[in-house]
């Protein structure tokens, strides 16, 4: 694939030809091409974490329920669900569906999964995102039997789920790939289905239909979905591309999309990029901080110090340009925070920024180098490191300061909370942990009125920012590239690009 991309940026002939191709009658069928950047180890919804695993998990699943156009819960798999009185049991009535090899999607194969994912010896980060569920917790952990966990299919199409507290947000959780089921019989007989296109089986809107490592997924429309009258698209590209190949071929009306959610405009080419009719800015429900090793740094003042040492609104306004929003909150607001700057003289402390090796990142990191100099007389020393490298770091505490950011798998504040929960879970990586802000996080959980919820929820993020394990430094945003006459593409908040109701006019 990048031979060929090579060939068409250097031989204008064969450009013109693949152009004129590009405009004839073919286009009508439907065939989107996109970039993802980097390539997922597997396509097992089971194991999707980073942002491009999750698009590509919703890109080939349905999950019990689904965000809809305007951002709303609506049913997916599910045709309809009751709550019980208490808000602790859902009844979920499966809709008439079937897996992309023809077999029938059943109760069984979402007990069988979750059940899966809540054993002791299945590996995933995901596992978490069950502990709603009565028992799931304890399962994991291998001090009950799986029998006792709160999922029972009462029939092929009747689904109970009963949890350990009411949880507002639990529908939402559901449109998560944490959630998803797998074929049942499939997964028995061969547990490396989603490695490979010939036994790779799904039950959303595409089939994968090709997929040759590190070059090119393709997905083609899933004759066997639920809703397949809703989906237009033929067939979806995805190439495996670097960020200044994906704008050049944009330029070139090889791709239809460039920039987020699966990859980024680099700095250097956003002015240039903002001035074409195709730039769309989005906001993400994600925030930028810079995340403290409380271990190494204990000293409280200094912690705090930090968030008062450098210029927010520069940072956001004169070096990413993006749109982003200065703030030193950790949950999403729609307004600009900035906090007033202080001088202090840290000339007696050396300290090591780590952060991953991109261009972004490193113009942030060389600003608050500055920033800290110009403002605390502090030496800050940057290590830009590769994603592997950086993510060992953060989960070994072998580091001082990184730059970190989180967005939200679901649009709820929890779910950035939850991150700092307890001190020992994967995303933490702080050393940092309250018993109070636990408290008052286990407190909300049991909360239905969601005026006193967020209230509680607030409190919870006031201890965080004031021990200060992070620092927020900003709110992400979407900058992106789409094709004019590409429609019903839909960009959530958290990231999610849904392809469902795409299509070429």
């Amino acid at each position: 694939m990048l031979k060929k991309i090579l060939i068409i940026f250097c031989i204008p002939t064969l450009f013109f030809f693949t152009s004129c191709k590009k405009n004839d009658k073919g286009k009508t069928k439907q065939n989107l091409t996109i970039n993802i950047l980097s390539e997922p180890p597997s396509l097992d919804p089971l194991k999707a974490r980073d942002l491009i695993a999750v698009n590509l998990a919703k890109i080939f699943f349905d999950g019990l329920m689904r965000v809809d156009s305007d951002g709303n819960i609506s049913p997916g798999i599910a045709k309809s669900y009751k709550i019980s009185d208490d808000g602790k049991i859902y009844t979920f009535s499966l809709r008439d569906s079937f897996w992309s090899n023809g077999d029938k999607l059943t109760a069984y194969d979402f007990e069988y999964t979750w059940k899966k994912v809540l054993s002791p010896n299945f590996i995933t980060s995901n596992a978490t995102s069950l502990f709603k569920i009565k028992n799931a917790k304890r399962a994991k952990e291998g001090k009950i039997l799986s029998d006792e966990i709160g999922i029972k299919s009462l029939s092929d199409t009747i689904l109970e789920i009963e949890l350990e507290n009411p949880c507002p947000y639990f529908l939402r959780l559901l449109t998560q790939p944490a959630f998803f089921a797998v074929n049942k019989n499939v997964d028995q007989k061969n547990d490396a289905w989603a490695l490979d296109k010939n036994s790779f089986v799904s039950n959303g809107a595409f089939k994968l239909s090709e997929w040759k490592k590190n070059d090119i997924i393709e997905a083609e429309k899933n004759n066997f979905y639920w809703d397949k009258n809703e989906v237009k698209l033929e067939k979806i590209s995805m190439l495996i591309l670097t960020n200044e190949v994906e704008l050049n071929m944009f330029e070139l009306g090889e791709l239809d999309i460039a920039g987020s959610p699966f990859s980024t405009i680099t700095v250097d080419s956003l002015e240039k990029v903002k001035k074409d009719k195709n730039f769309h800015i989005k906001p993400y429900f994600g925030t930028s901080f810079l995340r403290v090793n409380t271990q190494k740094i204990k000293d409280l003042n200094f912690r705090k110090d930090l968030n008062f040492s450098f210029d927010r609104e520069k940072i956001t306004e004169h070096i990413l340009q993006g749109g982003q929003l200065s703030s030193s909150r950790l949950i999403p607001v729609e307004k600009n925070i900035n906090v007033p700057i202080i001088k202090k003289d840290y000339s007696q402390r050396e300290i090591t920024l780590t952060y991953v090796n991109n261009d972004r990142t490193h113009i942030l990191a060389q600003a608050l180098q500055r920033d800290l100099k110009n403002n605390l007389n502090l030496d800050l020393k940057l290590l830009a490191v590769e994603r592997k490298i950086y993510y060992e770091k953060l989960s070994k505490l072998d580091y001082e300061l990184a730059i970190s950011s989180w967005i939200a798998d679901f649009d709820d504040p929890i779910d950035f909370l939850n991150v700092f929960k307890y001190k020992d879970s994967s995303t933490n990586n702080t050393g940092w942990e309250n018993e109070e802000y636990i408290n008052l996080l286990e407190k909300s959980e049991e909360i239905l009125d969601l005026k006193k919820r967020d209230k509680i929820l607030k409190e919870a993020e006031d201890i965080l920012l004031t021990e200060a394990p992070i620092v927020p430094i900003y709110h992400l945003t979407q900058n992106f590239l789409k094709k004019e006459n590409l429609e019903d593409v839909f960009i959530y908040p958290s990231g999610f690009i849904d392809f469902k109701y795409a299509y070429f006019e």
